[in-house]
């Protein structure tokens, strides 16, 4: 029996999912962590602690299978994007990663935006420019971190770290690339012209493979510390956008993926690299030849229902919550949240953007503010679907997936909102699967891309339509969900990141 192997480095959890060359799930694991915030606006992960769930989670997703390391035939991996890992001429870790949501680097998204100009980023990279990317992270170092910034020899992205470990080789793949702030996303290749304007040593990068090519093989040093067999292929992998939409069966133009997880992000195959004129959104490689794809994103998708649930409320039971919510009217009886807890993304690239409740009265309870946060993720979903019909994306169904799915209520919100019909995939961890078609392509179990997800991938067929008598309520809420941003803009720079 021909085994995959696929590990996704997510933002709060590593996952392991085996599978056969048919896409039957025979063994999956998942064991959780933190992000470490030494300070406010920081966001940090330990690479080692990475490594080690990655041997935990592969040792028991093999138990669970009842399979031995001699089964699995290919590696492949799907990761967290626009983190910096930074290794020493050792190839060891200099310091703790510093991950997407961290925004210690507004200042120099702020020089980058001073020294090209909209029409300039979209030439040479494509996009816009944000704190907690890769390159602005590294320039960030650059200046407060000189000493550390002097024994840099690779710069890496999370997952790719993790193949480092496996394999001993450092690379890169072109859709983990893109979403560096380093990287000619239209031409797949390095923006020198940008890097060496922002004072950074393009050799610092490593080159950017496909997904599905080999990057190496597992070397003895790391059969020796994870259970899989020594030369077992492992291929670059890819970004866990890219990774999950491969997972949902999503590779051309018409099918639109919705990601509810810790972050929310909106995304939709083009065969073209077109790209926002305003810099609203972003445009990344996809993991199949010829393919690109337009991202809208949230910071705090999940996130702020985890920190109302946890922080809050200081509870854990989500099917409760979802229940309750359930019981409050579209709308939650005018109570809007904005869920801007680590700054914005799409549309505004605001770092300093705070959450905030709006309308809250003495008629509101507990369940208001969960139905409230739903629809407000929903909304800033909503941002990133106006943007891509602006510039005549095609949309002919939506495919909820993450955590989010899990939860009826918020896709009953989500159709509502973005007045749309929505499916399910009936595919589990999507990244996951994801980033094990990609290996079974590297080592010819599949022709292509286009051919395992022909073969693979399932989606549910009923959808979830929109309920008339909630379209108009959301419609009016939704334009003063749009105010309290540009009403409130000036002031969120006074509280400090």
């Amino acid at each position: 029996m021909t085994v995959l192997l696929g590990i996704d480095i997510g933002t709060s959890s590593v996952k392991s999912l085996l599978m056969n060359a048919a896409g039957n799930v025979l063994g999956f694991s998942q064991l959780e962590y933190e992000i470490s915030i030494p300070s406010a606006g920081y966001a940090e992960q330990d690479p080692e602690l990475w490594w080690e769930l990655v041997c935990r989670t592969t040792a028991l997703a093999l138990s669970q299978a009842g399979i031995g390391a001699d089964s699995i035939a290919g590696v492949g991996l799907s990761g967290q994007m626009h983190g910096l890992v930074a290794l020493d001429h050792n190839d060891e870790v200099i310091r703790p990663a510093i991950i997407w949501c961290d925004q210690r680097s507004n200042e120099q998204k702020q020089e980058l935006e001073e020294m090209f100009s909209r029409e300039e980023l979209g030439r040479l990279i494509q996009n816009p420019v944000a704190a907690g990317f890769q390159l602005l992270s590294l320039m960030w170092l650059k200046r407060h971190e000189p000493h550390n910034y002097r024994e840099i020899a690779h710069v890496m992205l999370p997952k790719d770290y993790i193949r480092f470990r496996l394999t001993g080789q450092i690379g890169a793949d072109t859709t983990d690339a893109s979403g560096t702030s380093a990287y000619n996303v239209a031409d797949k290749a390095l923006a020198g012209e940008l890097l060496d304007r922002a004072g950074i040593d393009p050799a610092l990068f490593p080159q950017a493979r496909e997904p599905w090519e080999i990057g190496g093989e597992v070397s003895s040093k790391a059969a020796s510390e994870i259970v899989l067999k020594q030369g077992t292929p492992v291929v670059f992998g890819g970004a866990d956008q890219a990774m999950q939409a491969i997972g949902n069966g999503i590779l051309a133009p018409g099918t639109v993926s919705c990601t509810i997880g810790t972050g929310g992000q909106l995304f939709a195959p083009i065969d073209a690299p077109v790209y926002d004129p305003l810099l609203r959104a972003h445009t990344y490689v996809h993991a199949a030849p010829g393919k690109w794809y337009l991202l809208g994103a949230s910071m705090s998708a999940g996130l702020s229902l985890k920190w109302l649930a946890g922080r809050i409320l200081g509870r854990t039971d989500y099917e409760q919550l979802d229940i309750k919510a359930s019981q409050v009217a579209a709308g939650s009886e005018g109570l809007l949240f904005l869920p801007y807890l680590a700054g914005d993304r799409t549309p505004h690239m605001d770092a300093h953007a705070k959450g905030m409740f709006f309308g809250l009265g003495l008629n509101h309870g507990y369940e208001h503010m969960v139905r409230s946060v739903l629809e407000g993720v929903a909304y800033s979903m909503l941002d990133s679907l106006e943007i891509f019909r602006t510039l005549g994306v095609r949309m002919d169904k939506i495919i909820i997936s993450g955590g989010g799915a899990k939860s009826q209520l918020w896709k009953q919100i989500l159709a509502d909102v973005m007045d749309c019909d929505v499916y399910t995939s009936t595919m589990k961890e999507q990244a996951c699967l994801g980033a094990a078609i990609t290996a079974g392509v590297g080592i010819g179990i599949y022709a292509t891309i286009e051919q395992a997800i022909a073969d693979i991938v399932c989606i549910q067929e009923a959808p979830i339509r929109p309920q008339a008598g909630n379209r108009e309520v959301y419609a009016r809420q939704y334009e003063i969900y749009k105010q309290l941003y540009v009403r409130n803009k000036t002031l969120f720079p006074m509280m400090g990141l």
